[in-house]
């Protein structure tokens, strides 16, 4: 809306919409496939913090009907060379690289490899300093089966806390697609044991309805690795997770002494 509508409006005594409103009318169109107004109403936006939610959901909502459908949205290449003004204009460098990996994943989708790296490249350098984004944007690559995208950009995670948290994650990834072999090798290369003991904990929750006896040797070689964790109170909360995992296994009731018996081992 231009500045003469908009004085034509205050004079008609219109109430001036809300940030919020203005959101709503953006998620009601996307959610119908008008993407070129649910752009018109971000680009009247204000907040930045509304405008970068805006363009995620409609960024999201784009990739939703790439991935249910297969088939590409109307004027999705219009819509994307509309939006790369909207993302461009946010300062806040976190929103631009989260947007801008949104962005990597419709062109992957779309088969444009090269623009697809482009924005990837550029997100990952958004990113860079801010680990927990760039753990987000590993852990989209990886549920869409980008492998070789996400190694690229975990390798930029400094903290090894941080890395070993996303590694659960995409152990538990692998598993649930069927690749056992790979899921352990990640587990691998998780140093922390909580994290370590976590990831085996997930997997065996993910093998359980299929293969009981799987599922508990899971669960003892997390209780192994648990024993070695440090702070006490994070050791025994898992330890109860685990046991009672192991009893329900068992078609048992968990047995606290186990827990207390453990406790005392690890102690020593």
């Amino acid at each position: 809306m231009g500045r003469l509508d908009e004085f034509f409006k205050s004079l008609s005594g219109e109430k001036k919409r809300s940030e919020l409103e203005i959101l709503e009318n953006v998620e009601d169109y996307a959610a119908v496939g008008d993407f070129v107004s649910a752009i018109e109403e971000a680009e009247s936006l204000k907040t930045e913090r509304n405008r970068f939610l805006a363009v995620r959901l409609i960024l999201r909502e784009i990739l939703k009907r790439l991935e249910g459908e297969g088939e590409k949205p109307e004027d999705v290449e219009g819509a994307l060379k509309n939006l790369v003004p909207l993302i461009n204009s946010l300062t806040n460098p976190r929103h631009r690289a989260l947007l801008t990996a949104d962005l990597a994943l419709i062109l992957y989708y779309l088969g444009d490899q090269f623009k697809g790296d482009l924005s990837l490249k550029a997100a990952i350098n958004l990113a860079t300093g801010h680990d927990d984004v760039l753990i987000d944007i590993v852990r989209e690559l990886v549920r869409r089966g980008l492998l070789e995208k996400a190694a690229g950009a975990l390798r930029l995670v400094k903290d090894r806390d941080k890395l070993d948290s996303v590694l659960v994650t995409i152990a538990e990834i692998f598993y649930r697609m069927g690749e056992v072999e790979k899921a352990k090798k990640v587990v691998k290369h998780i140093r922390n044991p909580f994290h370590k003991a976590m990831a085996l904990y997930y997997l065996a929750l993910v093998e359980a309805p299929r293969d009981n006896n799987a599922a508990m040797v899971l669960v003892d070689a997390a209780i192994k690795v648990a024993e070695g964790i440090e702070n006490p109170d994070a050791r025994f909360e898992l330890m109860m997770k685990l046991y009672d995992l192991k009893a329900s296994l068992e078609g048992k009731s968990i047995n606290l002494a186990d827990v207390l018996k453990a406790e005392r081992t690890a102690r020593e």
